[in-house]
């Protein structure tokens, strides 16, 4: 008889040992709210951001560039400030590539398109200005070699 309780008592304290269903959904959401507030306090690195779209923006340009080199053929790069999108197409109108701005936006007044010519220079001489968070960036465009210099 002494041998069964001690082995009931046993299996009881075995029982005990572990957490309850309740304080286990409770440590749960306690670690999840100190991660979201954790997450949520994580700085955002915008000169990054910035800094990755310009050289995307870039090239783009230069892949415009190497593609009317290549094929012999003009291309031209469209900005479209409505939808905030560059876009570059052959000469005959068709859309070959596309590159949506996510940290900049396209400023009014500055050049509306420019051709790549076969040789590589441009059609013409101008700036493209972007609004990227606050900070006001601009592609200036030379007509030989088609170069592009970037201010800040």
């Amino acid at each position: 008889m002494a041998t069964q309780s001690s082995s009931l008592m046993a299996r009881r304290s075995a029982l005990n040992d572990g957490f309850t269903m309740l304080e286990m959904m409770l440590t749960l959401s306690i670690i999840s709210i100190l991660l979201l507030i954790s997450a949520a306090s994580i700085p955002v690195d915008d000169d990054r951001r910035i800094n990755q779209e310009i050289d995307a923006i870039g090239y783009f340009f230069q892949s415009a560039q190497t593609d009317a080199m290549s094929t012999a053929t003009q291309r031209i790069v469209s900005m479209d400030p409505i939808s905030q999108q560059i876009q570059m197409r052959t000469h005959e109108g068709k859309i070959i590539r596309t590159y949506p701005l996510d940290t900049c936006a396209l400023k009014q007044g500055g050049l509306q398109r420019i051709i790549f010519k076969p040789d590589g220079d441009t059609d013409k001489f101008g700036t493209i200005s972007f609004d990227c968070m606050g900070s006001s960036v601009s592609f200036i465009f030379q007509i030989q070699r088609g170069r592009f210099r970037i201010e800040r």
